[in-house]
């Protein structure tokens, strides 16, 4: 396998925005990734893929846990895997597949980003268990994540894990902008304050949305919060270049 393939399905190096947020949720230098589809019926309004493909999903030809394992059995060692990028790896569609990855993968350390809620719960101990929440409110949740789980339902999951010892993390990102959906930054924070790691990210697609005072605001909010919590704790390198 040729470093950069990201032929769909496969164990994949990420570049450029991809592989800044794989490295600091896996902690390791050279991360690795698994698209198990493109696209995704979560129908998120603010999702990069509704720009991409308009929602429409794609299924590689040959299952992904295949691929996966012809490169393990090959010799691939990753550092880390994240999944995935193209689309939530936990859809009702998805999710035996993804299964049948992390349990191919349980050697190496994996990464999972989703908004849905988690049946198989064997391997749940065993991986980073992410979630993007980027409001506490179900009403906002209804208006642009109107496919996804309620953010109540996913904060209640995530802290089912980590009470059991499991990791958990947030992707705080997009953001939104209080002409988007006003909310307190802190308030949101003091629900998910359990969590190992958090991401933070502007909202993009929009220019009502390039708010430089107010992000600059949350940016030192967050950090300022994250600190004195003793959270780990990551804000996107474009949002930092947006804001100075």
């Amino acid at each position: 396998m040729k470093r950069g393939n990201n032929l769909l399905g496969n164990l994949y190096y990420p570049t450029g925005k991809a592989k800044e947020t794989a490295q600091q949720i896996l902690e390791v230098d050279n991360p690795m990734a698994c698209n198990v589809a493109w696209g995704c019926t979560n129908a998120c309004q603010y999702c990069f893929i509704r720009y991409v493909k308009k929602g429409e999903m794609r299924m590689p030809k040959v299952p992904p846990f295949e691929l996966v394992d012809l490169q393990i059995r090959d010799g691939l060692k990753p550092e880390g895997v994240f999944l995935s990028f193209s689309t939530d790896p936990f859809l009702p569609e998805l999710e035996k597949t993804t299964n049948k990855i992390i349990e191919l993968l349980e050697n190496f350390r994996v990464a999972t980003l989703s908004k849905r809620g988690f049946t198989h719960i064997d391997y749940l101990w065993k991986i980073r268990n992410g979630m993007t929440i980027v409001s506490d409110s179900d009403e906002f949740s209804k208006k642009f994540e109107p496919n996804a789980l309620p953010v109540t339902e996913r904060i209640k999951y995530l802290r089912e894990i980590a009470e059991q010892g499991g990791y958990t993390w947030v992707s705080l990102e997009p953001f939104p902008t209080p002409n988007l959906f006003k909310q307190d930054l802190t308030k949101l924070l003091d629900e998910i304050d359990f969590v190992d790691f958090i991401v933070f990210g502007k909202w993009n697609y929009s220019t009502l949305t390039n708010d430089k005072t107010f992000y600059k605001e949350s940016v030192d909010k967050f950090i300022k919060y994250c600190s004195e919590k003793g959270i780990r704790h990551f804000v996107k390198s474009d949002t930092l270049k947006f804001i100075k």
